[in-house]
């Protein structure tokens, strides 16, 4: 019987053991997970106050109409706190308020370029004669009033600009050879030069009078600057030289350089002039847009809360 007690006895003073064991584990085991929570959620926290805090300093760039620094706010705010979600969300809601704001600054700067700045196409116009045929043509050009004559009288080069604003030179050549290439240079060797038409396009090749006459249009990336070489050194001696089946090298006048320079003027003017409008036009599709998508959440969410 004394030794039964003592087994008892024993039993009972291990069980205590290793519930005092266990509990002391569990005890350990729930306070590391406590301490681990309580981390997470201060990290969290965090990292939400700091993208809280970019997200206000968005919206001070947006208020002061500096949308370029809101932009760059909103792009960093998704990189650095990526689990911000209540601050991504609105910070995307914010950018399509920026992206307006953006666009409808382009579009008030347009306008008052395009106010100053028509006038001035307008009257470098009257410089110019818009010669049409409409029978063979579907748009016109822009020709130098001085360079307009209905005869060729000798070799030379002349320049147009189409309605799109786009130069061209022609170059007009009275003799046998064929040519394709234009050079313009100066007595000190600075030069500019076409790059070859080898396509028909718009020139011409014909015979009249026992004379060979030849037009050969250097126009977009074949004409490769040499408008411009022209108008900056107008008041130097320039020599054009022929290229192609043989060489042939001349002097521009200085009415033929007038004429080809304000041809440039006017291109350039033209260029600048529809640039400011294509902008608009695409601000103002922009803004099209950043209403048709806001209208489009407007109503998934009145469906939503009818549902």
């Amino acid at each position: 019987m004394k030794i039964i007690c003592n087994l008892v006895l024993n039993y009972m003073e291990q069980f205590t053991q290793n519930i005092f064991t266990e509990c002391s584990f569990m005890k350990n085991y729930y306070k590391g997970i406590f301490i681990l929570l309580s981390f997470f959620l201060l990290a969290c926290t965090s990292e939400n106050n700091e993208a809280q805090q970019q997200l206000a300093t968005a919206r001070l760039a947006y208020n002061k109409k500096d949308y370029t620094l809101a932009k760059q706010q909103l792009d960093s705010l998704k990189i650095k706190y990526p689990k911000a979600f209540t601050q991504i969300r609105e910070g995307l809601a914010l950018l399509d308020s920026v992206r307006r704001g953006e666009n409808e600054q382009i579009i008030t700067s347009c306008d008052s370029l395009i106010i100053h700045f028509q006038p001035q196409v307008d009257l470098k116009k009257k410089q110019f004669s818009f010669i049409q045929n409409k029978q063979y043509q579907e748009t016109g050009s822009y020709i130098p009033k001085e360079s307009v004559t209905n005869s060729i009288e000798g070799t030379t080069l002349r320049s147009g600009v189409e309605e799109n604003g786009q130069l061209y030179l022609e170059s007009v050549f009275i003799g046998g050879q064929k040519h394709n290439k234009l050079k313009i240079s100066t007595k000190d060797g600075s030069f500019a030069e076409s790059i070859p038409v080898n396509d028909d396009g718009l020139n011409y090749r014909f015979t009249n009078m026992n004379k060979t006459y030849e037009i050969i249009r250097f126009g977009g990336a074949k004409e490769n600057g040499l408008a411009k070489f022209i108008f900056t050194n107008i008041n130097k001696p320039l020599t054009a030289s022929i290229e192609g089946q043989g060489r042939y090298t001349y002097t521009l006048s200085q009415p033929v350089k007038s004429a080809i320079a304000k041809s440039y003027e006017l291109s350039v003017m033209m260029l600048q002039l529809d640039s400011l409008k294509m902008a608009k036009e695409k601000a103002e599709y922009h803004i099209y847009y950043l209403d048709n998508k806001k209208n489009e959440v407007t109503t998934d969410t009145t469906k939503q809360e009818k549902l």
